[in-house]
């Protein structure tokens, strides 16, 4: 490899290191944006309490307390839900994470999935009940989920007076943003997201179409906001009874029924399917419908599924999730022993012809081109190929990147403990003591199997990369540590099993 790409590539994980790990933890984060004018009408109830709540922590709390104790709450599977009269909509969601209960709704007013915000609703059991002006009369209704279902939000709007009454347009919307477990609230501003899943022939197909301000018009299966580790999503109605879906700043969508006709004693339904909770692939799954599709595995998506459901298997059997990873590095490294044998012997080979390849430095320094030919006639009578040592390396970054995604935005490595210090896979080691075993892993593999050139430059290169592995991996996921760790200890195992082997052949 050429000195100069040698020194690039150490810079930039440098700067990559230094940034990430040092600059950007400390840069002032921007103000969150105010929400626009497209649903600003449909809060405007609630202005005043906002600017109340606003005044100072006092008064917030005080009208936190005051909205909670006029709601009523309703009981999930995985949450407790308040839904406050006005608007009925839903202004505090605790969800049970493995670290604590997690409140999820970010600004009650109106609330999540608030219909008709200008309206009381009154309890009647599981239903809630208001009546406009006008006499059109509204039922809500929060429906449970069954096995394989969604649960519910049915709408049923009827005329009990004597004459036509238009319905008007009425909004269901989520947002403005979505709250998150404490460790990543720092940095939740930045992964949250007002999206779309755009249909395609079945749940799988399909994209994430991420939202800007404005109408969007399109066949989306599902309408929602989202950060790293949470969703709350509508299923967007077929036909024609919706206008296009809006979004607003900062991450809020709504979905805008366009106006009916109501002769006298008629009535018309709505439902819409929702959902309020983890990111969680193995359950998501279980709906069709593509939510699992809200889970940011980057670039190499499919490699990053992959390797979560091959993860879940293992975690059925190891009932741990660390150990599940550990076995998962073990098979990974069987399959790639191939091209990592390959590797090993072609670095010997390297190794073998560095004193030729030296003469052939000395004898052309003032001739590039005729060393260059000169050093591939050499590489060709020798059988030998400088690029076979990087492709179990190159192999290995797909793999690399796809868990690095999955094991960061994965839910069921959230709160996912493995062996004494490390209780939870999914942030950072709290002492550094596996990046520092990491490290020190890395830099035995380079004393043990020193580089194949006499170029001082790629050796302090090289001596310097276990240092900065280490600082790259400080601030990572524990999880992904652990799999880098067990990596680097398979192979420096495996050199040492075929070190001798390998210099006899």
């Amino acid at each position: 490899m050429d000195k100069n790409l040698l020194w690039a590539v150490v810079l930039s994980i440098g700067v990559y290191a230094l940034w990430f790990g040092v600059i950007d933890k400390r840069l002032p984060k921007p103000a969150a944006p105010t929400t626009s004018a497209a649903l600003a009408s449909a809060i405007a109830p609630s202005a005043a309490s906002v600017r109340e709540s606003a005044s100072g922590p006092s008064s917030a709390a005080k009208d936190s307390e005051q909205l909670q104790a006029e709601s009523s709450p309703l009981a999930t599977p995985a949450a407790r839900l308040l839904i406050h009269p006005q608007g009925a909509g839903v202004i505090s969601c605790l969800y049970n994470a493995p670290l604590g209960a997690v409140e999820l709704v970010h600004d009650p007013h109106p609330g999540l999935f608030a219909t008709w915000p200008e309206l009381i609703f009154k309890q009647e059991g599981a239903r809630y009940a208001a009546s406009r002006p006008d006499g059109l009369r509204i039922v809500k209704e929060f429906l449970p989920e069954g096995p394989d279902t969604l649960p519910r939000i049915r709408i049923l709007l009827s005329n009990p007076t004597r004459r036509p009454i238009e319905t008007g347009e009425w909004s269901m919307s989520v947002g403005p943003g979505l709250d998150t477990v404490p460790t990543e609230m720092k940095d939740n501003q930045k992964s949250l997201r007002a999206l779309g899943f755009l249909a395609g022939e079945g749940a799988a197909q399909g994209k994430i179409e991420v939202f800007k301000p404005g109408a969007h018009a399109g066949a989306y299966r599902w309408v929602g906001v989202d950060n790293r580790y949470f969703l709350a999503a509508m299923l967007a109605p077929a036909g024609e009874d919706f206008n296009p879906v809006q979004s607003s700043l900062p991450a809020q969508v709504a979905l805008q029924a366009r106006s009916a006709t109501l002769l006298p004693g008629q009535e018309r339904v709505y439902e819409i399917p929702y959902y309020l909770g983890a990111k969680g692939q193995t359950w998501l799954t279980r709906y069709r419908c593509g939510l699992e599709r809200s889970i940011d595995f980057g670039f190499f998506a499919q490699v990053g599924r992959f390797i979560l459901r091959v993860l879940n298997r293992i975690h059925r059997v190891t009932g741990n999730w660390g150990w599940s990873i550990v076995i998962m590095t073990f098979l990974m490294q069987a399959l790639l022993f191939p091209l990592t044998f390959k590797s090993m012997k072609a670095m010997t080979a390297m190794k073998k012809l560095q004193p030729e390849l030296s003469k052939l430095q000395q004898k052309y320094a003032k001739d590039p081109s005729r060393l260059n030919a000169e050093t591939m006639e050499l590489y060709k009578k020798s059988g030998t190929n400088p690029l076979s040592g990087c492709l179990p390396l190159l192999i290995q970054m797909p793999i690399f990147i796809a868990l690095f995604n999955a094991l960061r935005n994965a839910w069921e490595i959230h709160g996912a403990p493995w062996i004494f210090w490390v209780h939870d896979l999914s942030a950072k080691d709290p002492f550094y003591v596996l990046p520092v075993l990491m490290g020190g892993v890395m830099f035995l593999q380079n004393r043990m199997n020193p580089a194949a050139t006499s170029d001082p430059t790629q050796k302090t290169m090289m001596t310097f990369m276990p240092i900065i592995f280490t600082v790259m991996f400080l601030s990572s996921p524990s999880g992904l540590v652990l799999y880098w760790l067990t990596s680097s200890i398979l192979s420096a195992a495996i050199q040492m099993a075929l070190k001798n082997r390998l210099e006899k052949a």
